[in-house]
């Protein structure tokens, strides 16, 4: 069976500007201590007796990446294409940096086509203004990494990772904020590869972190976050949990309200404790994330896709194939903009999606509880029929992901899971040829 995959975004904005308007310091060391309200109250109060162009512009991207921390992407979408279009800001740099931020927004919505428009547009106003290995610059091709990162295109994402550790080394030095980011980015790139490799990149940024931070800052539960996702890789359950309470712990501080960030560490633990053996304790933790996640994104979100296909998995374990169903059906609904049918007959087009790869589990689970529903239960064709169908948009799915991905070791899983695909589908369409004979 395909594993599920959860995205794991790291907010790795820097807060570099490309010039220094005024206040900037106290903006740094309020952003820095998730002092969020005032840094915007100072923000405002700049932008407003400020007559320069520029350092509005900055100003103004920099109250963006406040917002995305707050997890606020609507008001912070609005400030950023605002700025985009205002005629009076013709520097290509401040242009590339408001399009980074943009990407990097589109990147947190799970709108991976949008946010790498953005980020290569950013890229190339980047070398117009000759400001291709400046900090900002490599902001950019961090924040391309993780896009390449969150479509399985690893190599691609390692490249860029690596172009951004080396321009940050050369800048900042090797103990600074910037290149403790690039190797926590670079830690959930070889988590896909190199399991031991990723652990060394996390620790060495942590060392960093806490050097820098202290015990209980934001980027301390990043990485205790990321070390976590390895620990439980290597099946040391107790060191990953102890790592994702950690990092629950710093969430519920910096974030009293709740916070995207928070529930991706509730839904590691519910991962956690499910591969334990604890299914109740593992549905309650992916019940907590959920809600945080619809409070933040509302109902579209691959990453509320990605919660309902493993609650949907925990109920199908339990067989209660009608429950688990519903929450397959969920998870179809969750991922796609336009598709919100409840009823399980469904399905959505396989070219309208936030995520191929979470729609591609979500059919295939649901393929697996409709089979699993009609031999331990209903005997009903229709289960056969409907499970057939989806397993048909599985194959179709497989094809789009395989043509738009350049990837190697990316159409290696995906012709791995086209054999499944094509297994289940011979197992299916026999078991309903002997029905029909019958």
């Amino acid at each position: 069976m395909m594993k599920p995959v959860l995205l794991v975004l790291l907010c790795s904005l820097t807060g570099t500007l490309l010039s220094q308007p005024s206040g900037t310091k106290k903006i740094d060391s309020l952003f820095s201590a998730a002092n969020y309200q005032e840094a915007k109250k100072v923000i405002i109060q700049l932008a407003a007796s400020s007559s320069n162009v520029e350092e509005t512009c900055l100003l103004s991207n920099r109250l963006a990446e406040i917002l995305m921390m707050e997890g606020n992407f609507h008001e912070a979408e609005t400030t950023l294409q605002s700025m985009l279009q205002n005629p009076s800001i013709r520097d290509p740099s401040l242009k590339a940096v408001t399009k980074t931020n943009l990407g990097f927004l589109y990147l947190n919505k799970a709108r991976n086509d949008l946010a790498l428009e953005q980020l290569q547009q950013a890229l190339d106003l980047f070398r117009q203004s000759g400001k291709q290995n400046s900090a900002e610059a490599a902001t950019c091709l961090a924040d391309v990494s993780l896009v390449y990162y969150s479509t399985g295109k690893f190599n691609q994402a390692e490249e860029h990772g690596l172009q951004a550790l080396q321009i940050r080394q050369h800048l900042f030095g090797e103990a600074s904020e910037e290149v403790a980011a690039s190797l926590n980015d670079l830690g959930l790139v070889y988590g896909q590869k190199n399991t031991d490799k990723a652990l060394e990149y996390y620790e060495m940024a942590l060392a960093i972190y806490e050097s820098l931070h202290g015990k209980e800052h934001r980027k301390i539960a990043i990485a205790n976050n990321n070390i976590g996702f390895m620990y439980r890789q290597l099946k040391l359950y107790g060191d990953a949990i102890n790592n994702f309470e950690n990092a629950q712990s710093i969430w519920k501080k910096i974030y009293p309200d709740g916070h995207p960030n928070q529930a991706l560490a509730l839904v590691n633990l519910g991962l956690t404790y499910g591969q334990m053996g604890d299914k109740s304790v593992s549905f309650a933790f992916f019940e907590e994330a959920l809600a945080i996640y619809k409070k933040f994104y509302g109902e579209k979100h691959s990453d509320i896709s990605a919660v309902l296909n493993q609650m949907g998995i925990l109920k199908k374990d339990e067989e209660k194939y009608d429950e688990a169903l519903q929450y397959f059906q969920g998870a179809l609904c969750a991922n796609s903009p336009s598709f919100d049918k409840r009823e399980i007959a469904a399905n959505p087009k396989v070219t309208e999606h936030y995520n191929g790869k979470v729609l591609l589990y979500s059919l295939r689970f649901k393929a697996e509880a409709l089979e699993a529903r009609h031999f331990g239960r209903t005997l009903k064709l229709e289960d056969l029929k409907i499970a057939l169908r989806s397993l048909n948009s599985c194959d179709t799915l497989i094809d789009n992901i395989r043509f738009n991905s350049s990837d190697e070791n990316d159409k290696l899983e995906l012709g791995a899971s086209a054999n499944e695909v094509y297994e289940d589908g011979v197992r299916i369409a026999q078991a309903i040829s002997e029905m029909s004979l019958d």
